[in-house]
């Protein structure tokens, strides 16, 4: 007798369902080490408040968390996933976040193997959306992996951007790489379909495009044989969200002073794709020779560094420009209080390590 061919619904049920009872099997196991991850990176970041590395370390904390998120989802229905809470989120700096996070992939594992991938970000200042932070965040990992995977062999440039148009957010990821067939597209987003043999998993996509209608979006591919690949992501714009001032902004030019060269440049970048111009120097010297030549709506300054401290810095810049905001950061658990505050006429404090979410709050607090 022969055998009946199964039902291709029936099948992709079996599917899903085997995936879920996996997915329970060693959550538990997973999450453990997962904490231990955690822990220990919590571990390092206060022994190490002043080096370098927090920033690194900061980075696999969040990788951990997202993978924490991840299996949780995997344990849930796929009717009813959880995306965690909404909130009000700067695209532009998830993207960073995600170009961050698969970095070891573009950069260090591409260099080894003497190849080379470059990230073009072209990024405009685009409003934020109420949005599932961490999901997104997926979404973005997800696509600028596949693109990774599409220029390995041979090397090439992955270009981000971002837009508003209309009544919609669009942010597209092309890749350089050889494209894909008429056919391969018709499937991309199918669960389980993958043109990776058993280095994918088939899932990454389907859960792309599932997040992005969760949002009442669109994800969508174009891509031809020896064209590359472009992933197109459309979100809708609240009717509440309000479109970035560029006329006039309270704070425009941002002088930012720290010696630890890592952070500050990272920071920097960070700072540009909210809007602001951004001058770097790595100490108190170099920042009075800048402000010399320039005028700045904002200081941000480290308090320890070499030759002039931030306190000095305060004091000189107020003698020189008593309307420049000051933000101080330290990095030694030291509180500014409100008499140290006033005596050197300081408008706002950050302890280290501190998260680009706590500058941008404290940039708005203090300066708009």
């Amino acid at each position: 007798m022969s055998k009946h061919k199964a039902h291709p619904k029936k099948e992709m049920n079996r599917k899903l369902l085997a995936v879920g009872e996996l997915a329970s099997g060693v959550a538990h196991n997973f999450n453990n080490l997962i904490n231990v991850i955690l822990s220990r990176t919590d571990l390092l970041l206060k022994k190490m408040e002043d080096h370098p590395a927090v920033s690194d370390l900061t980075i696999i904390r969040r990788a951990a968390t997202e993978a924490a998120h991840v299996v949780q989802r995997l344990q849930r229905s796929t009717r009813e996933r959880g995306y965690g809470k909404r909130e009000w989120v700067n695209i532009n700096e998830l993207l960073y976040e995600a170009i961050e996070m698969t970095k070891p992939k573009w950069q260090d594992e591409a260099q080894q193997k003497g190849i080379s991938i470059r990230i073009s970000l072209q990024l405009e200042n685009v409003p934020k959306i109420y949005a599932w932070a961490a999901a997104l965040r997926e979404v973005f990992m997800n696509i600028i992996l596949n693109a990774i995977d599409a220029v390995f062999l041979k090397g090439g440039v992955i270009m981000v951007q971002t837009q508003a148009y209309g009544t919609n957010l669009k942010m597209m990821i092309l890749d350089s790489g050889e494209g894909m067939s008429k056919s391969t597209v018709k499937q991309i987003f199918k669960p389980f379909f993958t043109t990776k043999g058993k280095r994918g998993s088939g899932l990454g996509l389907s859960t792309s495009y599932e997040i992005i209608k969760k949002h009442k979006g669109e994800l969508e591919v174009q891509s031809m044989l020896g064209t590359g690949t472009t992933f197109v992501i459309s979100l809708p714009l609240s009717k509440k969200t309000i479109l970035p001032a560029h006329k006039s902004p309270l704070i425009k030019k941002i002088m930012l002073v720290d010696d630890e060269v890592d952070y500050r440049k990272a920071t920097a970048e960070l700072l540009s794709l909210e809007g602001y111009e951004v001058e770097q120097a790595s100490d108190g010297d170099e920042a009075l020779e800048k402000l010399q030549k320039n005028r700045f709506d904002l200081i941000l300054s480290d308090i320890s560094m070499p030759k002039l401290s931030g306190h000095d810095l305060v004091k000189k810049v107020k003698l020189m420009h008593k309307n420049t905001k000051i933000i101080l950061i330290s990095g030694f658990n030291e509180k500014l209080n409100q008499e140290t505050m006033e005596s050197l006429k300081v408008d706002g404090w950050l302890a280290k390590p501190c998260l680009f979410e706590d500058i941008s709050e404290a940039i708005k607090k203090t300066c708009h």
